[in-house]
């Protein structure tokens, strides 16, 4: 199986399109969007504006409208008092607005929406918000005179884009979306056309007659097809760094984990492929490539304002992106190595039914 998965790799790095789509698409993809956001690298624009409602009704008036002065002094939010709780709830749900905030009996509520970016830029100004409040109140206590000589700074930015210690641009986020957008953009397709190429050059009933078996030469155009997907990863995440300077973890651990994060998401995807075009006869491309564009388009991954509550944090290219971001940003792995996990499960699966049903056909 070692001479076919060899061959296979040969024969990939042979077929102009392949490098192509596989090695310079990457590279064009990163170098075009790379350049057009370097003017756009700047803290607003990673975070967006955060636009939420506040409800100060249960408060006392001095603090209702120190805190309301507070929210308006920060340029990213767009703040505005609730009509009532039930509908600022409601519109946080559907998505509407990022969060509902409530000042009550000395408390601060924060009702939090589905971007988890503005959540934590929000806990973020809610304790700045905080400290400051209670460093007024400690001195207010003690000595009132010194607040006499005190000045407030309102063009302050409460919320800096930093990420355990890494300062964040928008070239940060892209080279991820991209990265998730070739891995089931064209590693999907690698699959889905691994044997019909054989089929399409007549050398498939030559193969067949190979001692390797039907079974072996499935799991060898697998396992021959997954290198020049990695390298087509590593060609994203080595060009978006070294080039426009792109940040991903800040630990070698932890980009190691994304590295192996993508890698199975390959691996999965391309097994997919396999298996539509083992099931059907036509052009595996005219399946593959719909149905990759609408898992992107319905999963926000062209445009983040395409969301849909209960179907796009279902599907695959979310979920992995999901996952990235919080092993990028914060630091967190859990998700990735879940996803990992999955996508290890998912390929075994898939893999074991294309093989099945690869060995009964006599064509594909």
């Amino acid at each position: 199986m070692l001479s076919l998965i060899i061959k296979q790799i040969r024969e990939y790095f042979r077929s102009p399109a392949n490098v192509f789509m596989g090695l310079l698409f990457p590279v064009l993809l990163v170098f075009f969007l790379g350049t057009m956001l370097q003017n756009l690298d700047i803290a607003d624009y990673d975070i967006g504006e955060i636009k939420l409602q506040y409800s100060v009704a249960q408060t006392n008036e001095q603090s209702g409208k120190a805190f309301a002065e507070f929210l308006d002094n920060i340029s990213m939010i767009k703040a505005e008092k609730a009509s009532n709780e039930k509908t600022a709830l409601s519109l946080t749900d559907k998505g509407d607005i990022d969060a509902y905030i409530e000042l009550k009996n000395g408390e601060i509520l924060l009702y939090c929406g589905r971007n988890e970016i503005a959540n934590r830029a929000l806990g973020s100004v809610l304790n700045s918000f905080i400290a400051v409040s209670d460093t007024y109140y400690k001195i207010a206590s003690t000595d009132p005179s010194l607040l006499m000589n005190t000045d407030t700074d309102t063009e302050k930015s409460f919320v800096e884009q930093d990420g355990l210690g890494v300062t964040r641009s928008m070239m940060d986020y892209y080279a991820v979306s991209m990265a998730v957008m070739m891995i089931f953009m064209s590693h999907m397709i690698m699959g889905s056309t691994a044997l019909k190429d054989e089929e399409r050059i007549f050398t498939l009933q030559r193969l067949y007659l190979s001692p390797v078996g039907k079974a072996k030469l499935f799991f060898g155009k697998l396992i021959g097809t997954l290198p020049s997907a990695v390298i087509g990863n590593a060609v994203i995440m080595l060009f978006s760094v070294f080039v426009f300077g792109a940040k991903y973890c800040d630990s070698f651990v932890g980009n190691l984990i994304l590295f192996l994060l993508f890698s199975c998401c390959s691996l999965a995807t391309i097994a997919v492929g396999m298996l539509i075009g083992v099931l059907i006869k036509i052009p595996a491309e005219s399946i593959v490539i719909p149905l990759t564009w609408a898992l992107l388009f319905f999963s926000g991954s062209f445009s983040k304002q395409v969301f849909i509550e209960g179907l796009s944090d279902k599907l695959p290219p979310y979920i992995v992106q999901q996952a990235a971001f919080r092993l990028t940003l914060y630091g967190e792995s859990d998700s990735a190595l879940a996803v990992i996990a999955v996508c290890l499960a998912v390929t075994v699966a898939v893999s074991l039914i294309g093989a099945a049903i690869f060995r009964v056909k006599k064509s594909v």
